[in-house]
């Protein structure tokens, strides 16, 4: 066994007790003398040298002895004798005879001050005896050889019979087999421990306890370890509190970390359970979840966590008892009205006993219920439970329980109240978003909206003049009410905009524009900074005369286009920048669309964000196998592939399947600038309303053309085109190569003209204007009775 370990150690105490050697020959004469001799008696070597021990001897019997023989050595030993110091004074010694190595008769003395020996006794009968510090002592087979009566008072576990025993006899309800192996590693290995802490439950005490110890080795004057020593101080008070410190610590960083109501409740169980409970249930009022205003005057409590450790060893050694089966009950609904913690001691039954109805005794249970309380509301219970009857709640652990449960209410409040204000804003976003498709012959669309905890993602389909659609999508970036708010200034300023009936570069740069001025105004429009509100849009018009298609983008990623020959790519259309930013979107990009076009319009949250390239390109492989279903199970078939359960951001799906409008539900007629034309422009709109069926509106619609066509010749330029549509609707439309604006006047009952337009307005249900880059359009529509 290595012993370089306590060779290496030094101390006060080991300098005090090093022996002075001296040497001697057969004739009792001095031949060596070691410096701690010259220390202790003060004769320098070549003083002493040569001179024989009897002259330094005055113990009775012994100043004339001329020699010193192997009977004389031996007799000498252990007995205390006199040594005359060089200053006249004398040394009680202890005096230890060997042999001297490698000289045969010669003899080497150790002499101990006997003073040192003194106070080795005296603090070794201390320690035994007097010392608040618990000491024992163990044999190299970790028996208890001796201990203090401070160990005693201690541990309470130490008595009559308990020498003899190792740890583990003594405190079978403690650590102690983790603590022999420490004991153990120490004897090997000869390096002390310190601060291993042993704790257990001490006889008829419900309460753990907890005792530092050290434990070093116990040498012989050979260096050999004969045994081990531990030391032992209380620091259960100490501990207690560190563990409580380390709890609410703990506790403030896990609980609260969620919004959601039922993971919060969850995380306090956690944390409670096993180190202060064996078990915790929460439970709150039933309006708490769905983010309402709790009445605990209502009981209706519903569970949100639950957590239990393993059996403690009462319940664990009980073949009847199993622990996972407890129901653990809401004890003390009481409690919903009265803000204060309640112990009380119980029994619980098996669940599966009460499934049988047998009757039990049941299992003993400790219960602490303090009430979830956060601003002045009570919102639910947190029960906690222990099943050793010996182990109550104390004070101090109830005022732990009040911490947590006063932390945990507040996180929970908060959730309830983010609960309410996202239920508040996916309610008022739902009832923003169209809740049905318009009526319109352009397309057939199918439509999935998620509303999730962030970005709030819209689309508008918006019927417009000529039997066109506007299809639209965009995302605000914000969300909650806020978020909602700003959804639904973009769509009414796009709804307004969008009569207007202006290309989509310019309904974008308009509304590029407003966003600028909102935000400079509010300083974002969800009160972010001023730099915007990070809002994208996409709007597009699809006519289903011509087949063309026209879009801009300010931010938003362009649709993707299936052809019917099974060719798929998104539209290149340049991304511009969000709204709000100051930079208008670049001029609108037109294509011509064949019929039975698949037009996948998307908001970012489609895509999985970590994986932004290979989910677009799963999206696109989707929306190409889509061509060949209808567009509603195509929706269904992208949505259950792409989003989560639970998606974490908002997300908008719109697919549009392009129409076009028959050859013969469209008439067109280029006309001369010639006033005479009007009679033959009547004509011509009887007779193709004759053709469709529509006599009925004959009289009202050759009206409208008559007083179209005569503004067109009288205020307008060349060329002149009457055009008539037959769609849900009858449609009127009549270009002129000026863009003067018409105005609509109330002429006085005196004037000859004025009442065109006037009459115009009255007689059909919807009329306006609309602007190309080489005049103008004024259209009507008439509301039909009969399907196109």
């Amino acid at each position: 066994m290595s012993t370089s370990y306590a060779t290496e150690r030094h101390s006060s105490t080991a300098a005090a007790h090093r022996d002075a050697e001296v040497v001697i020959d057969a004739h009792g004469r001095i031949i060596g003398w070691s410096s701690e001799a010259q220390d202790l008696f003060g004769y320098p070597a070549p003083q002493i040298l040569g001179r024989t021990v009897a002259s330094v001897i005055v113990s009775p019997g012994r100043e004339d002895a001329a020699s010193v023989d192997a009977t004389a050595a031996r007799a000498m030993c252990g007995a205390p004798i006199a040594i005359r110091c060089q200053d006249g004074t004398t040394q009680e010694c202890r005096v230890q005879v060997r042999p001297a190595a490698g000289a045969y008769g010669q003899w080497t003395v150790l002499l101990t001050s006997a003073a040192s020996d003194d106070v080795d006794s005296a603090l070794l009968e201390a320690l035994f005896s007097e010392s608040p510090v618990g000491l024992c002592v163990y044999g190299n087979d970790l028996r208890l050889l001796r201990y203090n009566p401070a160990a005693e008072g201690l541990e309470r576990i130490l008595g009559k019979g308990s020498l003899g025993l190792q740890p583990h006899e003594l405190w079978p309800d403690s650590n102690a087999r983790a603590f022999e192996a420490t004991m153990r590693s120490v004897i090997e290995s000869d390096v002390p421990v310190t601060g291993f802490d042993k704790r257990g439950h001490l006889p008829d005490d419900p309460h753990e306890h907890v005792f530092a110890n050290s434990a070093f080795c116990l040498h012989d004057h050979a260096g050999h370890v004969i045994g081990l020593a531990n030391t032992s101080v209380e620091i259960t008070r100490q501990r207690r509190a560190e563990e409580r410190l380390a709890l609410i610590a703990d506790a403030s960083a896990l609980i609260g970390t969620s919004l959601d109501v039922m993971a919060t409740g969850q995380q306090l169980a956690d944390i409670a359970v096993p180190r202060l409970a064996d078990a915790a249930a929460v439970d709150v009022l039933a309006p708490v979840i769905a983010g309402d205003e709790p009445n605990p005057c209502n009981p209706d409590l519903r569970r949100i966590g639950l957590q239990h450790s393993g059996a403690p060893a009462a319940a664990a050694n009980d073949p009847n008892v199993d622990y996972r089966r407890y129901p653990y009950p809401t004890c003390a609904t009481r409690s919903l009205t009265d803000p204060q913690p309640h112990r009380f001691q119980t029994r619980l039954q098996s669940g599966a006993n009460q499934r049988d109805n047998e009757t039990t005794e049941g299992q003993p249970a400790h219960v602490l219920v303090v009430p979830l309380c956060a601003r002045e509301l009570v919102l639910g219970l947190v029960t906690f439970y222990r099943l050793d009857s010996r182990n109550p709640f104390e004070d101090c652990e109830v005022t732990i329980a009040t911490e947590l449960a006063s932390r945990a209410a507040l996180a929970i409040d908060n959730s309830r109240r983010y609960t309410r204000e996202h239920n508040a804003a996916r309610a008022l976003q739902r009832e923003l978003l169209p809740q049905r498709s318009p009526r319109q012959s352009a397309v057939e669309t199918a439509h999935h909206v998620v509303s999730a905890t962030s970005g709030t993602d819209w689309f508008d389909i918006i019927p417009i003049s000529g039997a066109r659609v506007a299809l639209v999508v965009g995302a605000t970036g914000s969300a909650g009410l806020s978020g909602a708010a700003t959804m639904g200034r973009l769509r009414a300023a796009i709804h307004t905009l969008a009569e207007l009936d202006v290309s989509p570069a310019e309904l974008l740069a308009r509304l590029n524009a407003l966003v600028s001025r909102m935000t400079a105004e509010h300083g974002g429009l969800d009160g972010d900074a001023a730099e915007g509100t990070g809002a994208t849009c996409l709007y597009a018009v699809y006519d289903p005369v011509s087949g063309h298609l026209a879009l801009a983008s300010a931010g938003h990623p362009p649709p993707i286009a299936v052809y019917v020959d099974g060719s798929v790519h998104p539209v290149a259309i340049p991304p511009g920048m969000p709204l709000g930013t100051g930079e208008s979107p670049d001029d609108t990009v037109e294509l011509a669309v064949p019929p039975d076009c698949t037009l996948a319009f998307y908001t970012p949250g489609m895509l999985t964000e970590s994986r932004a390239d290979e989910s677009l390109h799963s999206f696109i492989d989707l929306v190409s196998a889509t061509r060949n279903t209808s567009v509603e199970e195509s929706r269904q078939r992208i949505v259950d592939a792409l989003l989560p359960t639970e998606p974490a951001q908002g997300a908008v799906l719109l697919l549009a399947r392009t129409r076009r409008l028959d050859e013969d539900q469209v008439a067109t007629w280029d006309l001369p600038s010639d006033p005479a034309i009007v009679a033959t422009a009547r004509s011509l709109v009887q007779r193709q309303l004759a053709t469709w069926g529509l006599e009925d509106e004959a009289f009202i619609t050759e009206l409208v053309a008559s007083e179209l066509v005569t503004n067109a010749i009288r205020y307008g330029k060349t060329p002149i085109r009457l055009r008539l549509i037959r769609d849900q609707a009858l449609i009127c439309e009549v270009y002129d190569g000026s863009t003067t604006a018409p105005h609509l006047r109330y002429a006085r009952s005196g004037d000859e003209g004025g009442r065109g337009l006037y009459l115009v307005a009255q007689f059909t249900q919807r009329w306006g204007t609309r602007y190309t880059g080489q005049g103008k359009t004024i259209w009507t529509e008439q509301d039909l009775n009969t399907s196109p």
